[in-house]
């Protein structure tokens, strides 16, 4: 477990060519609604948060879009943190082709916390992600992070994306406070910010914070079982076994916390690499061919 937590953290500092069509995020949503920070008729001892629901997808569809209309889903994930609804309209977007895949975490027994969701694979051509937690008790209130972009400009995955949220009315309830009662708003008002809405202030209630695990190239595979480097562990010599007569471009060693420390290029000739510079210890090897990237282990005892 340690080796596998020290493989994904060195993967967030590593550029990964933009071909790459998948990816791994670690995804949390960190609570910031408590009596010290939303002093106003906070519900102490009742305090808590829904599951967490939502889905990754394509920039044809919202699920819940601030100045839209909340769907039933939406309605009952706000009123009553009930998630059934809208995991039937997630599925039948996924169905359309228009979403990649559903996406639900734990809920919170209380108000301050984090809920945390490892391993969510992401893919190139559904780069959007929605996720919606119902603020319990209260009227219809929510946090949510709607069509945020995983990818940046260039169409690489970000390695980190932090958003900050502000309380969100899903506009299906004319509640003013945690305790009120049921009171269908008909019509229903669009979806709108609570920011500095009573009893809410100008702080967030909460922040959702994407990390990348890992970057899944298609042809991984190929690339791992043609080019191999041993000893390992290794006295400081490694050898290069290129069975695939892959174009070997650069290999650069990187420490574990994420430092890099050696960088080896014009490697057309060469069938070793000398690191007896190095301490023992354990390392990362990050191969650049003309196919990909390759991350390796290597341990080193002398």
């Amino acid at each position: 477990m340690l080796q596998q937590f020290f493989y994904f953290g060195l993967c967030l500092l590593f550029w990964i060519p933009s071909h790459a069509q998948k990816a791994v995020y670690k995804i949390e949503f960190i609570s910031n609604w408590s009596s010290s920070t939303h002093s106003t008729d906070y519900p102490t001892g009742l305090a808590h948060w829904s599951a967490l629901i939502g889905a990754s997808h394509n920039n044809t569809i919202s699920f819940f879009e601030i100045g839209q209309p909340a769907t039933d889903g939406v309605e009952q994930v706000a009123e009553n943190g009930n998630n059934t609804t809208i995991t039937q309209e997630i599925n039948a977007s996924i169905s359309n082709g228009n979403t990649y895949k559903i996406i639900e975490g734990s809920g919170l027994n209380t108000g301050p916390g984090t809920i945390t969701i490892n391993d969510i694979e992401f893919d190139m051509n559904f780069p959007l992600v929605s996720l919606i937690t119902m603020i319990a008790p209260s009227p219809d209130w929510v946090a949510q992070v709607n069509n945020l972009k995983m990818t940046d400009n260039n169409n690489d995955w970000q390695q980190s994306i932090t958003i900050d949220v502000h309380a969100t009315d899903a506009g299906t309830d004319n509640g003013t406070t945690y305790a009120s009662d049921n009171d269908d708003t008909n019509p229903a008002q669009n979806i709108s910010s609570l920011e500095n809405t009573a009893p809410f202030s100008n702080q967030i209630v909460g922040t959702f914070k994407f990390t990348l695990q890992q970057v899944l190239a298609l042809n991984d595979q190929n690339i791992a079982h043609s080019l191999s480097v041993y000893p390992n562990p290794s006295t400081g010599k490694i050898f290069l076994n290129n069975t695939g007569n892959l174009s070997l471009e650069k290999i650069e060693i990187y420490a574990v916390n994420g430092k890099k420390l050696k960088e080896f290029t014009n490697l057309s000739n060469k069938k070793h690499l000398a690191l007896e510079s190095l301490s023992d210890g354990l390392y990362y090897l990050k191969l650049k061919t003309d196919k990909g990237i390759l991350i390796k282990k290597l341990v080193l005892q002398f």
